[in-house]
Formats: structure tokens, C-alpha cells, sequence
């Protein structure tokens, strides 16, 4: 795997987080990144061994905590968010000299949340997004701009442009093969499948 372009994304699969996962995945393909998410590999292995394996091979890393807190009334909180946060902190701290240039950004729904919480986090970058697609690519764009100090980074506008014109195709193009909830429900890994063959086309 290409270090310098791999992003490790770790988040909740679960149905109400999936159109910020959608938009999430898309503009890392768009400006030319690769998202790497535990669940598009094989479930024979151990899941946090494919963890610790994409924090190895990922120079950046976006850890959304928005649910790592109960959503509801009985509800227990969900830890392996966390959990894989500090084992990536921990690669960042104590790995190899390339771990080190790791970047990591954190998510959260709300401005602040986290830190008071968890206040060994603080001097982590640290966004919110409101539970709004638009804005997670808004902040994951500028936090990349930050990074890459000597390159033109697509504006915010473009890229949430370019995700709801490939929206609009992809329903499209699959309307005669595939049933409506078949195509919101679609595998993740077919999801970067289909989003790679967009951008391709779309920046040739």
C-alpha cells in the first residue's frame, strides 16, 4: 500500500452514519487519496489486526467519535472508536520514524465534546460536523489545505458539487440492474469501486 496516499478511516458503520461515510470516502478519492476502512477486508482475519495493519500503512488517519457515546436511552456507548484512536496515537508516538509524520484528525457532532470528556485528546486536531455531510467535507478539505501548505487543495464547493453530480449519476446508471434500497445499502468496498470509476472519467 502507498503510504503518503492511504487514509485509515475509522467510524461507525451503522445506517444513519452512512451518508457522512459516503461523502467521506468520496472526497478522499477526489483529491486523489485512498480510503482503507477494517471492513472492506476479509473477515477471516482478526479485525484489530487488519487495524493495527491500516494504521501501519496509513500516513493519515480520520477517527469520527460522534458515536462513541450512547444515541440513545439504555444504549451503552461504543468503545472501539477510542480505542482505535489511541492505538493510532500510540503508532504516531511510539513507531517508527515514518509512524511519526502520521496526521491525524479527529470528528466529532459536537464543537468540543470530546475534550471534555477525554482531555488527554486536547492538542489533537479536532472538528466538528453537525451530523452534515457538507460540512465533514468542508473541514476534512481544510485540514488537508493545512497539510499540504504548498499545493492547491479542490475547494469545499467542488467537491460537494462533483459528490452529489456522481450521487446523481451512479442512481442513474444502476436504476435498470439494481433495486433503490440496493443501491443506498450497497457494500462499501463496491461504493469505492464506483466512486474511483467516477473520478477518473470525471478528472480525465
Amino acid at each position: 500500500m502507498a503510504f503518503e496516499q492511504n487514509v485509515f478511516i475509522n467510524c461507525p458503520f451503522d445506517k444513519d452514519f452512512k451518508p457522512l461515510l459516503k461523502a467521506l470516502i468520496f472526497e478522499l478519492i477526489y483529491l486523489g487519496f485512498s480510503p482503507k476502512l477494517s471492513q472492506t477486508l476479509s473477515s477471516s482475519s482478526i479485525r484489530v489486526n487488519q487495524i493495527k495493519s491500516l494504521i501501519k500503512n496509513c500516513k493519515y488517519s480520520i477517527h469520527d467519535l460522534s458515536r462513541s457515546k450512547a444515541m440513545k436511552k439504555g444504549e451503552l456507548p461504543r468503545f472501539n472508536m477510542p480505542y482505535e484512536l489511541g492505538l493510532d496515537i500510540g503508532a504516531l508516538e511510539y513507531g517508527s520514524r515514518k509512524l511519526k509524520t502520521k496526521r491525524i484528525l479527529i470528528l466529532e457532532t459536537n464543537k468540543y465534546h470530546y475534550q471534555k470528556v477525554i482531555s488527554d485528546i486536547a492538542g489533537q486536531d479536532i472538528e466538528n460536523h453537525n451530523d452534515d455531510p457538507k460540512t465533514l467535507i468542508t473541514k476534512v478539505r481544510n485540514w488537508f489545505s493545512a497539510n499540504f501548505t504548498e499545493e492547491t487543495i479542490a475547494g469545499p464547493s467542488e467537491i460537494w458539487i462533483a459528490y452529489n453530480q456522481f450521487i446523481d449519476d451512479l442512481n442513474s446508471s444502476l436504476s435498470l440492474t439494481y433495486a433503490e434500497d440496493e443501491i443506498q445499502e450497497m457494500p462499501i468496498g463496491d461504493f469505492i469501486k464506483f466512486s474511483t470509476d467516477w473520478v477518473s472519467q470525471f478528472i480525465e
